[in-house]
């Protein structure tokens, strides 16, 4: 009978071999990829990692100054009025899809974020992003400017005129069906 010589791949054992080809291809597949996210149904707590929180809210600025407290009831609206200044970067504040983008009558750009929870809509800025496209939370928007019907601590109307910026916020909570102050929904 002849004896066999041992060779290094007779050292490998399946189980080995199929370890190193699953570390292979973690190294290759992009996180959120479909064969990344059926990996993770099996696993209740990495599926919800990758499920967006449709109750997360947030200012659209990491520091701001309010300049208006609640209004807009007369135009359907529970707003207040932000500002970080001129050309600051506007955040989404919530987890959602941007669902319209237009200049209302009054010259105002307006960007509508909306998901399960809540209906974001957001005046003045100068916004980057289209209809359709999904955002996360945090995410840069735009910027701040002063587009549309926008005034002074005067009251003077600032079309063409170097002054007031800022954005004009409203929050639309559906499971309440009505519109909130979006201060508290910040500092809970």
């Amino acid at each position: 009978m002849r004896s066999k010589k041992n060779s290094p791949v007779d050292g490998l054992s399946l189980v080995g071999l199929f370890l190193l080809a699953m570390m292979l291809l973690n190294a290759i597949i992009e996180p959120g990829s479909s064969v990344d996210t059926a990996a993770a149904q099996g696993d209740p707590a990495a599926l919800q990692a990758q499920t967006p929180d449709w109750n997360a809210i947030a200012p659209p600025y990491d520091s701001y100054i309010v300049t208006q407290g609640i209004h807009g009831e007369s135009y359907g609206h529970a707003a207040i009025d932000l500002t970080a200044g001129e050309g600051a970067e506007i955040k989404s504040p919530i987890n959602g899809t941007v669902e319209a983008l237009y200049i209302d009558e009054y010259g105002n750009t307006t960007l509508i974020i909306e998901n399960e929870r809540y209906q974001v809509t957001l005046l003045h800025g100068l916004y980057n992003v289209e209809q359709g496209q999904v955002v996360a939370l945090g995410d840069v928007v735009g910027t701040e400017s002063n587009q549309g019907y926008t005034v002074d601590f005067q009251g003077r109307l600032c079309s063409g005129r170097d002054c007031g910026y800022h954005t004009h916020l409203n929050v639309f909570d559906k499971q309440l069906q009505a519109n909130v102050n979006p201060l508290e929904l910040f500092n809970p």
